[in-house]
């Protein structure tokens, strides 16, 4: 997945927290750094929504977030990704180089979900391929497979839990 952003990604990780930020996530961005999937060059963050539980790999290089899902042919119901951006504000996204729908999910600092694009179907061309935006600020953006919104309850104003996996 790219996502479209002007600036070079610097990573919560790297100690560029926001301020407000609960603290779940201030513990999630100070250790990605001590959670690794072996065999993964993604990092992991465990979230639960409404009692479900997914493992999502957390981008940490300018690659990894360029590439975002499109590395994958497929994703599994309990799997996602989450990318953590610096400041607030309202990322785009779009479906190049995508091999299977998913659901995008933007969230506020606290987890809280602002703004959800459902079952995004792939892009056929390049010339043909729209970009996907909140109306709302968010801080955190999560792609899960098509349809997990729906089959998990995901509403605006859902709340997330992350935690890291060490």
């Amino acid at each position: 997945m790219f996502t479209i952003i002007s600036i070079s990604i610097l990573f919560l990780y790297r100690g560029l927290l926001p301020k407000g930020a609960n603290d779940e996530f201030l513990i999630l961005a100070k250790n990605l750094d001590s959670v690794a999937d072996k065999g993964s060059p993604y990092k992991l963050a465990n979230i639960t929504v409404n009692g479900f539980n997914l493992l999502a790999d957390v981008p940490t290089t300018n690659d990894e977030f360029q590439k975002g899902l499109d590395i994958k042919d497929h994703l599994n119901e309990n799997r996602g990704m989450l990318f953590i951006f610096t400041k607030p504000a309202k990322e785009s996204f779009w479906m190049h180089g995508m091999k299977f729908p998913i659901d995008i999910i933007w969230l506020d600092k606290g987890g809280n979900v602002v703004h959800i694009e459902r079952n995004l179907s792939p892009c056929l061309t390049d010339l043909a391929c729209p970009t996907y935006s909140p109306e709302a600020d968010s801080l955190y953006v999560l792609e899960t497979t098509a349809n997990f919104t729906e089959r998990h309850n995901v509403n605006i104003g859902t709340h997330m839990n992350y935690h890291l996996i060490e």
